[in-house]
């Protein structure tokens, strides 16, 4: 990474510099690497930044319903991955977002596999994915680190739960994930009843986190509410559009 290459080696130079101008070689040290440390952040932010703002371009392009384009705002991202880590992998999870969200599953599929599971949306799609292409192991691997990586997420361990309950037919450990859940969001109303639910041998209605469970297109009700969703919205935004000179 050149982030930390630069950081590394402006952080020496100053070191030996200080070294060789005072003799107080400890002291150059220390002052190179607060440098290198200052420095390495400095970058990062800046390409967190960048980033950031390509994201939200890309995301202006989807609202005109131009997936392509955002795409292609995307993919111009990768100049940046050897400037700081995880840049690929954010921008392939936001890549595959799209194209799943767009019912493209199987070329979405390649992208969410470069996914980070701290970018919990895309990694759910992936554990989906890996089920869905007869991947039990990547699959639960997969759900392993979503887990780990979004304790305080509660629709991460609701879905973990649900699949475990219906995909893998394992209600034992769906209901261990639900109190594994609660271990860190012990109030959490959703993952409470689901749990009562799945104790009670009731079906508990994934719904109840809205639009997130939609995108998951595991319910065939869910989908439809989805589209119609998306439909009012269109039609609210051409009435804005339509008023707005």
């Amino acid at each position: 990474m050149y982030n930390l290459a630069i950081s590394i080696g402006g952080g020496i130079v100053i070191a030996l510099l200080i070294g060789l101008i005072t003799g107080w070689w400890g002291f150059g040290a220390f002052i190179g690497l607060f440098l290198a440390i200052v420095a390495f952040f400095v970058i990062s932010r800046q390409i967190t930044q960048k980033l950031q703002a390509l994201f939200l371009r890309a995301n202006a392009e989807i609202q005109k319903q131009k997936v392509d384009r955002a795409m292609e705002i995307l993919r111009d991202g990768y100049r940046w991955n050897r400037w700081a880590f995880l840049v690929k992998a954010q921008i392939d999870s936001q890549i595959g977002i799209i194209l799943y969200s767009t019912k493209k599953f199987g070329e979405a599929y390649k992208y969410l596999q470069n996914s980070n599971a701290r970018l919990y949306l895309a990694y759910c799609m992936l554990v989906i994915g890996h089920l869905k292409n007869n991947k039990q192991k990547e699959a639960l691997d997969a759900m392993e680190l979503l887990m780990r990586f979004n304790k305080k997420e509660p629709f991460v361990f609701s879905l973990c739960a649900y699949l475990y309950e219906e995909e893998l037919d394992d209600r034992e450990k769906a209901l261990a994930t639900l109190k594994r859940g609660l271990k860190s969001m012990p109030n959490n109303q959703n993952l409470n009843e689901h749990l009562m639910a799945l104790q009670n041998k009731v079906a508990f209605k994934m719904e109840k986190y809205g639009e997130v469970w939609y995108q998951m297109f595991l319910d065939r009700k869910a989908v439809s509410r989805l589209q119609q969703k998306m439909i009012k919205d269109q039609q609210r935004r051409m009435k804005v559009s339509g008023v707005v000179r």
